[in-house]
């Protein structure tokens, strides 16, 4: 059974609750984090009537919005727009991201990172742009939450200045619209089985619908209580800890939806300026006694590509999401630094 962890507790970095998140991630590679009562009664309802409003828009104002018209992979995704495992997502999604300014001093392509959100048409912005700010800043602060707990757990220090939670992490976001699963086939893969390429995952879901791979090679349910966040590792995870903490294998799958489902996830990633360097196994007793490898499938490492001291994460990202949508405006530049 995956465990669910008070958020309060993950803050205070409690040993019970720290244990609970650490071996949860290291066996199941998920965790449910329940912040409902940091977030309020009326942050849920207001999350899902403002992304059901979004996706009730008329097709052309939603297409107005397409992201392949975004230098920042932002904006609107139809149906079939998105591959993942080189099979069409069944899904529609909206992706948004935290508003960061680029750095300054020579433009470089993959500060187009930077910038602004595709916000919906008159009538829309000020209560959905509301809800979508508030939902990045729970969302950050529960990612920062379990990484600091993680950090603490692997006897790293947790609140440097240069560590992956300091200087402006970057926040990437989708919500995500799957229609009924009538008219579909069972078999039908709604969203195909992957790993996120981020640290962590952030999750939540008004219906079930998502799945994960166990240890054993099985697809279990993942169905937390109520407005409970689910928390996965990602690849970025597994290259940061050297293969200590694996990525979440995990899928939508029609036979697993019992009607219409929203959804949202946010990846999480360190300030895009700065370089990531993978934690020294020898500087944690925990890590220091497991046998730690990488898997060779790691999108990070596709290509010959690295995480090296002195490629910052950002330029990784670009490359790496010109490679999910290479027809977006600005994607022949993924490669120029």
């Amino acid at each position: 059974m995956i465990p669910v962890i008070g958020l309060a507790d993950v803050e205070a970095r409690r040993t019970d609750a720290v244990e609970t998140l650490h071996t949860a991630l290291r066996t199941h590679t998920i965790v449910h984090v329940d912040a409902r009562g940091e977030l309020g009664p009326d942050f849920f309802p207001d999350l899902y009537r403002r992304t059901r409003e979004f996706f009730a828009l008329p097709a052309a104002e939603k297409q107005a919005l397409d992201i392949n018209g975004s230098p920042n992979y932002r904006g609107y995704v139809g149906q079939g727009k998105e591959y993942t495992g080189g099979i069409p997502d069944l899904k529609e999604s909206y992706e948004f991201g935290k508003v960061l300014a680029p750095p300054p001093g020579e433009h470089r392509a993959w500060f187009d990172l930077y910038g602004d959100n595709r916000w919906p048409s008159e009538g829309h912005p000020a209560p959905f742009r509301s809800m979508i700010d508030a939902y990045s800043k729970a969302v950050e602060r529960i990612a920062v939450a379990v990484l600091r707990a993680l950090l603490h757990s692997m006897d790293q220090e947790v609140d440097r200045a240069d560590g992956v939670t300091g200087g402006e992490p970057s926040l990437y976001s989708r919500l995500i619209y799957y229609r009924d699963p009538r008219g579909y086939a069972v078999g039908d893969a709604r969203l195909h089985q992957h790993t996120d390429s981020a640290l962590l995952t952030v999750g939540l879901q008004n219906a079930p619908g998502l799945e994960v791979r166990n240890s054993n090679g099985q697809w279990r349910p993942v169905d937390p209580p109520e407005n409970v966040f689910s928390i996965f590792a990602g690849e970025l995870m597994e290259v940061w800890t050297n293969g200590y903490y694996p990525p979440c294998l995990h899928r939508v799958h029609n036979s697993a939806l019992r009607s219409e489902r929203l959804s949202c996830a946010s990846f999480f990633l360190p300030d895009l300026r700065r370089p990531l360097t993978p934690i020294d196994p020898i500087s944690s007793p925990r890590m220091a006694a497991a046998g730690l490898t990488v898997s060779e499938t790691n999108s990070w490492l596709a290509d010959g590509r690295r995480v090296s001291p002195t490629t910052p994460v950002g330029q990784l990202e670009w490359e790496r999401m010109n490679m999910v949508f290479p027809e977006r405006v600005g994607a022949d530049e993924g490669v120029q630094q």
